[in-house]
């Protein structure tokens, strides 16, 4: 609230008038006027500098409130006398699809508004038109601060509330409220201040029939609509489920779809998996009939050959093959200590101590020379490499110690 306002509404002769009705020798108390509220006289001060405005002659009361009572009062005879226009009655709200909560007396405030709100998707329902009234009578409610709370208008029984949002420079932070049960109607005057000041009566008249300085605060009409709004929310509900469970089995699909294809890559690779063990079973298979079959050969050549005296006997694998002379053991080289040709006694024997006799007879001078000149060692067919000892160099297996064979380059 502000102390200091210009006041520019008096009463004279029981009726409003502003200051910029008077004339200029009106000035002073010469204008006969008393104040809206306290009914003391009035001084219209109708200067250079300042805003023309009245002042009390004395002490005065209350300049807020005898400025508010002075607009309300304007607006009480402008009700009495006039036709006045009654906006349309619309109500705005929001349809929420994720909630069917319904719209009640007890909830309904928070979700409808009576004008929109910037930035809000809502929706609009027409309760009623634009309609003019002529209204029977028209009184100014006092409240306990003895300010003026609204103007209750009659027509034919009903009631309308009228509130009116003083000017910024009056009341700054003022919040219209609606009038207890009835429908209530705003006068938006906050951002006016300068056109009230400078207004006389046919101006403020002008004010007060402009429709678009009215905005609905309630109205017992509301609980008609609440039977619409909430059939629409729960239509938008219904719907938004049906959207949800559309959602779910589109989603439910997919997840199949791709568990399908999923199981059918898998049974893809499993098939290809088996397929691959199988083959390299049957190839597993082939490789272990070709190497039996190859060591039945082997060992049929070894079994045929290992008899004949002084025969180095190869197999396959480049394996060579002795019979032992002391036990008569038949395998390959690495299991015995010395041999000559395909005769020797094995590491086990030699670990007896059985003593080892060489009982095959020496080969013909002239095939082993043959032999030892193509660099083959006559005795186990490894290669002849020349060594150095004690006597000059000769030729020695390359096999030794397992085979001793040497000869003499001389020879």
């Amino acid at each position: 609230m502000y102390a200091d306002v210009k006041n520019p509404f008096g009463l004279r002769n029981g009726k409003h008038i502003t200051v910029n009705d008077l004339r200029e020798d009106e000035r002073g108390l010469a204008c006969n006027c008393v104040c809206p509220l306290c009914k003391d006289p009035f001084e219209a001060r109708l200067g250079t500098v300042r805003i023309h405005h009245f002042a009390h002659s004395g002490e005065g009361c209350d300049a807020v409130a005898s400025y508010l009572m002075g607009l309300y009062g304007f607006f009480r005879d402008y009700a009495a006398s006039a036709i006045c226009r009654i906006p349309e009655l619309s109500v705005y709200y929001q349809i929420n699809k994720r909630s069917d909560v319904p719209v009640t007396p007890s909830n309904y405030a928070e979700q409808i508004t009576y004008y929109p709100i910037n930035g809000v998707n809502q929706r609009k329902l027409l309760l009623s038109r634009e309609v003019k009234l002529s209204f029977d009578s028209a009184e100014i409610v006092i409240g306990k601060a003895k300010r003026p709370e609204a103007v209750i208008a009659t027509y034919h029984g009903r009631r309308i509330a009228f509130v009116i949002s003083p000017p910024d420079t009056v009341c700054k932070d003022f919040k219209a409220k609606p009038y207890k049960e009835l429908a209530t109607l705003e006068i938006l005057l906050s951002k006016k201040s300068d056109l009230i000041s400078r207004a006389n009566t046919e101006m403020m008249n002008a004010i007060f029939s402009d429709v678009t300085n009215y905005r609905w605060l309630s109205s017992p009409l509301v609980f008609s609509a609440f039977e619409r709004i909430n059939l629409e929310r729960k239509e938008a509900y219904l719907d938004y489920q049906k959207e949800l469970e559309q959602i779910r089995i589109q989603k439910e699909e997919a997840r199949q779809k791709q568990e399908e294809a999923l199981r059918q890559e898998q049974e893809r690779r499993r098939k290809q998996s088996e397929e691959r063990r199988k083959a390299a079973e049957e190839e597993l298979k082939k490789r272990r009939l070709e190497e039996a079959q190859k060591e039945a050969a082997d060992r049929e050549l070894v079994m045929s050959q290992i008899r004949i005296p002084n025969q180095i006997v190869i197999d396959s694998k480049n394996r060579t093959w002795i019979q032992c002379e002391s036990c008569g053991k038949i395998a390959t080289d690495d299991e015995f200590w010395t041999y000559q040709w395909n005769r020797g006694q094995c590491k086990e024997c030699e670990r007896k101590g059985i003593p080892y006799i060489k009982k095959q007879s020496a080969q013909p001078e002239q095939a082993e020379k043959t032999t030892a000149q193509m660099g083959v060692c006559p005795w186990c067919g490894s290669r002849l490499i020349r060594r150095s000892g004690r006597r000059g160099a000769f030729l020695g297996c390359s096999a030794y110690p397992k085979c001793r064979y040497s000869r003499s380059i001389q020879t």
